[in-house]
């Protein structure tokens, strides 16, 4: 009864095993399947569809990597994202320079041009190869995926031109692979054009090894994708054109460089590259100088544009008519505190931000980077005088807060062979001078000068893929110059500490002012006075002499400072001050005053080569007389 019950599926099979092969003797009697979608039967067609929509959801997938790796975030729809990589005109232009610079540069991680040219490689290759094997129409999709996806649109209109060079008569040609290379033309015009970023200032004198790398994403990029299409093109002949060609070779090379940016990039170097880039030296919200003025006149603009004419409103409006003083004094305090309030609005946003990161990767190597971030960003000031004076919007970072005395301590403390704590040192030393503990200070101090200095950060080279530059090496931070800071405040501790007639007070007063204030001049006048018959005295009087705005009168005083204090520890740093102003300005019209100012740097080296003045003595003997900086040198301890 059973075997009556099988006979018509089994007819019904055999009787579409006979049409299947049909259709393929009449293609091979025809040359052969053209493509996927010469196979007509039900079963490759569900086949074919299915094939389709996996490979189209990989290759998603794929483009949200990319774009990942870019900015940080899978997913961002809004017009501007689209639009700002569309824009070919201007200073900001986008190109693909910026995305091997940034977030993460192939200068400072190799492998990461390894990883950025094998994702370009199938986002080129695929839409290629679903154009020969699934036709012009399907491939539309690809490139739709990535326009919206992976947020590079002129790659994306490249892309439908590659397509239809590679399967569109009368471009397309009998031999496949053939065609895709012709496809792959305009990706190469594309590649050379959009790569070609703003000139950058270390271009001119970067090494070969250097132009090697900032090209390898795109070189990797062409032979990678036509690997791949001849891969793919191969199993899809292998198979007689039947569906599934593409997607195994696109998940391979869609793993490789998820593994190889997991294994020797991370999750930790791609976050901290993006507030770097916020919140670091290149931000453009804490640039140390910028021109105020457009941001003024906007300011004023507003106010007055306002419909109602609030009490403020009028004030201002009152100021700019009347020419009063006091007036115009209100209206320039009140421009001040909106440029206050806007910095720190700005710096709780990176202070959030910094926390962020240290919360989600404890372990990772950028942790003293965001420590040192985060520390500098908090001590970071708007230069009032500046503003009311120049209309500049200046920052300064050398006068630190109080509020970034914890992060200091942690950078200095669970840190301490960083290069990054000889910054924390100096600003943990001057925070505990202010509460009067000068042996915390010292012993800040000699954690760091006790220990060696770091070399300089080695540069990365071609041949070396899976180096990475030390984590400090892009915050532009000079080691030795915090050095040198922190040699010269704790020879001045060690000089007027103790005070057997005022204790630590005179230190800690000194500390308390903030040389960017107005008023600085009248305090420090004012603790001179205070002051007088401490130890510290001399140098409270020597650092108001070098706050007078004219050189010559400054010069004068020095010298008769000088005569009176040449063996106090004061006397060096005021013969290195009278130095450069001989060298800086008077050498220029003086040839003997240039002569004099290279003799007190090298009696000082000569002399003083315990001093800490005397390593800024032989590097201002090695810019302006290099013939004898060598022997100067030589005789730094």
């Amino acid at each position: 009864m059973s075997d009556d019950f099988d006979r018509p599926a089994i007819a019904l099979d055999a009787a579409t095993r006979g049409a299947s092969a049909a259709s393929s003797a009449a293609d091979v009697a025809a040359g052969g399947p053209e493509d996927v979608w010469s196979h007509v039967s039900p079963r490759y067609r569900v086949r074919a569809f299915l094939s389709l929509a996996g490979t189209f959801l990989l290759f998603c997938g794929l483009c949200v990597f990319t774009h990942w790796l870019h900015v940080a975030r899978p997913f961002e729809f809004s017009a501007e994202s689209y639009l700002e990589p569309l824009r070919f005109w201007g200073p900001q232009t986008k190109t693909l320079d910026d995305f091997i610079r940034y977030p993460i540069s192939v200068m400072q991680t190799p492998v990461h041009a390894i990883v950025l040219g094998l994702l370009v490689a199938s986002i080129v290759a695929i839409p290629i190869s679903v154009a020969i094997l699934y036709r012009f129409g399907a491939a539309l999709l690809f490139a739709a995926a990535v326009f919206f996806f992976a947020h590079l649109p002129w790659m994306a209109f490249t892309l439908v031109g590659c397509c239809v060079l590679a399967s569109v008569k009368p471009f397309r040609m009998p031999f496949r692979f053939g065609s895709g290379l012709v496809g792959m033309l305009p990706v190469v015009m594309y590649l050379y054009l959009a790569a070609r970023g703003t000139p950058d200032p270390s271009g001119t004198y970067a090494t070969p090894e250097q132009k090697l790398l900032l090209a390898a994403p795109w070189i990797l990029a062409l032979l990678a994708a036509a690997l791949m299409l001849g891969m793919i093109l191969l199993i899809a002949r292998a198979v007689n054109y039947r569906p599934g060609a593409i997607a195994p070779v696109m998940a391979v090379m869609f793993a490789t460089p998820t593994v190889l940016f997991h294994a020797y990039v991370g999750l930790d170097e791609l976050n901290y590259r993006v507030l770097e880039r916020e919140y670091g030296h290149r931000s453009r919200r804490f640039e140390p100088v910028a021109d105020a003025r457009v941001k003024i006149l906007d300011l004023v603009q507003h106010w007055m544009d306002e419909s109602s004419l609030t009490p403020g409103r009028s004030a201002a409006l009152s100021a700019l008519w009347s020419e009063r003083p006091d007036e115009l004094a209100a209206l320039k305090r009140r421009i001040v505190a909106w440029f206050v309030t806007e910095l720190l609005g700005e710096r709780r946003t990176a202070h959030e931000a910094c926390r962020k990161f240290i919360a989600e990767y404890p372990t990772s190597r950028y942790v003293p980077n965001a420590l040192y971030l985060e520390g500098r960003l908090l001590d970071t000031r708007l230069d009032q005088r500046k503003l009311l004076s120049d209309m500049a919007r200046e920052l300064y970072t050398d006068f630190p807060h109080p509020q970034s005395g914890a992060v200091w301590s942690t950078l200095l403390t669970q840190f301490t062979h960083s290069p990054l704590a000889a910054a924390a040192a100096v600003r943990t030393a001057q925070l505990r001078l202010r509460e009067r503990d000068v042996d915390g200070a010292a012993a800040a101090l000699d954690r760091v000068l006790l220990r060696r200095a770091a070399g300089p950060t080695s540069q990365a080279t071609a041949t070396d893929w899976l180096h990475t530059d030390a984590p400090e090496a892009s915050l532009q931070f000079d080691e030795e110059a915090y050095r040198l800071e922190a040699r010269q405040l704790r020879d001045l501790i060690a000089a007027n500490h103790p005070d057997e007639r005022f204790g630590p007070a005179a230190l800690a007063d000194w500390a308390c002012l903030d040389p960017h204030r107005a008023g600085y001049e009248i305090e420090l006048r004012r603790l001179i006075e205070h002051y007088v018959g401490s130890r510290l005295y001399d140098n409270l009087l020597l650092r108001w002499i070098t706050t007078q705005p004219e050189l010559a009168p400054r010069a004068a005083q020095l010298e008769r400072f000088l005569a009176e204090h040449a063996g106090a520890d004061s006397g060096v740093e005021a013969a290195y001050h009278l130095a450069e102003i001989e060298l800086l300005v008077t050498a220029r019209t003086d040839v003997a005053a240039r002569s004099r100012g290279l003799q007190r740097l090298r009696t000082i080296v000569e002399r003083h080569a315990d001093s800490s003045w005397a390593a800024a003595a032989a590097e201002l003997i090695r810019r302006h007389a290099p013939a004898s900086a060598s022997a100067a040198g030589d005789k730094l301890p």
